[in-house]
């Protein structure tokens, strides 16, 4: 599918293949084919990598874990950095939340960093998945960032806003217009996945824009700024581990170590944390300043939280509860899920 639009002047044409949606500013369309050809190459080369470790036989004695970027998953690869994890877990970035679900949903992950809201959505897709590990929890780490000239959430009425068309995008969507009085019918929303953001924000082709760090706190070096994050709406937005019933008991013993290896992670941060922003910095190519403050936005449960967060009538069914009614009436999910089915706390207990 291809869309066009114009902004400021200048079109952009959106190429849609799945659940990956890539824009191009075209300024003359007679140069249109000529770009087009680089365009799909680019795609092809994507693609390509992707199906690297999506169709190709796989070591049944490894596990893929699967996540976009975001600080509270940067736990799994500063444990990688000190050595707590074997070779036979591999740690797999993807580009947006949209490209590792729609890997996980294809096998092409063993595991999946999600929002809980997220892996609901795949659960009423009717898969079989446990969250078995709470990594974090945003407590403002996922913003609203506006032009400087907006200055209260009533003023996004006839504005456009940037936003992922994930589960979480669409939660944050629903918290920002009730926040605000407002109705779905009052603004124009463009998807972008959250590779896109920043260069969607920064030519002006939207107004408000649904991130999370680190392009949040780049946007505000654009001269963006917050008026509504994830401290308004506590223990919402939850990031978890999950992954299917069958690979928690194909591969107990490596998802043990992985829980293991991230809560290592956590004490390191506690005893040594200016060497580990500094590991964890560098490898999301963002100033230990930045990654410092975006963290102070997160909390990170450590194990013994977690069994409190995972148990049978645990802190999370109230979320899980409060989730079910916002999916439900966003249309993301066909029925409500139920939450006694969706959490393992084994791993956390040993």
């Amino acid at each position: 599918m291809v869309i066009t639009f114009q902004k400021h002047g200048e079109k952009t044409i959106t190429f849609k293949l799945g659940y990956t949606i890539f824009n191009y500013p075209v300024i003359e369309m007679s140069v249109n084919l000529m770009k087009l050809k680089y365009i799909l190459c680019f795609l092809f080369f994507c693609f390509a990598s992707l199906s690297q470790f999506g169709c190709s036989k796989f070591d049944n004695k490894t596990i893929r874990v699967g996540s976009n970027v975001w600080p509270g998953y940067e736990t799994l690869y500063l444990a990688r950095h000190l050595e707590e994890l074997p070779d036979n877990i591999k740690l797999i970035e993807l580009l947006s939340a949209t490209d590792v679900m729609e890997a996980f949903r294809l096998k092409r992950l063993e595991v999946a960093a999600l929002t809980m809201d997220e892996a609901m959505t795949l659960v009423s897709e009717g898969i079989d998945l446990k969250v078995f590990l709470v990594m974090d929890v945003s407590n403002g780490g996922d913003q609203l960032i506006v032009r400087p000239d907006i200055n209260e959430l009533s003023e996004l009425k006839g504005k456009t806003i940037g936003y992922e068309q994930t589960a979480l995008g669409a939660l944050m969507l629903h918290e920002v217009l009730y926040a605000g009085g407002l109705d779905i019918k009052d603004v124009t929303l463009i998807h972008l996945q959250i590779n896109q953001q920043l260069d969607a924000f920064s030519k002006g082709y939207i107004d408000a824009l649904i991130t999370f760090e680190p392009v949040a706190t780049q946007s505000k070096q654009l001269g963006g700024k917050v008026i509504f994050d994830s401290s308004h709406i506590p223990n919402t937005i939850v990031d978890v581990l999950v992954a299917r019933k069958e690979t928690l008991e194909k591969h107990k013993n490596l998802i043990q170590t992985l829980v293991n290896g991230q809560s290592k992670a956590l004490d390191t941060i506690e005893i040594s944390k200016v060497e580990s922003l500094k590991v964890m910095a560098q490898r999301m190519e963002i100033s230990q300043e930045q990654l410092d403050e975006a963290m102070q936005g997160i909390h990170y449960p450590d194990l013994q939280e977690n069994q409190t967060l995972l148990r049978k009538n645990g802190k999370l069914f109230a979320t899980v509860e409060r989730l079910n009614t916002i999916l439900y009436e966003a249309n993301l999910i066909a029925q409500p899920v139920e939450a006694h089915k969706l959490f393992d706390d084994s791993f956390v207990s040993q």
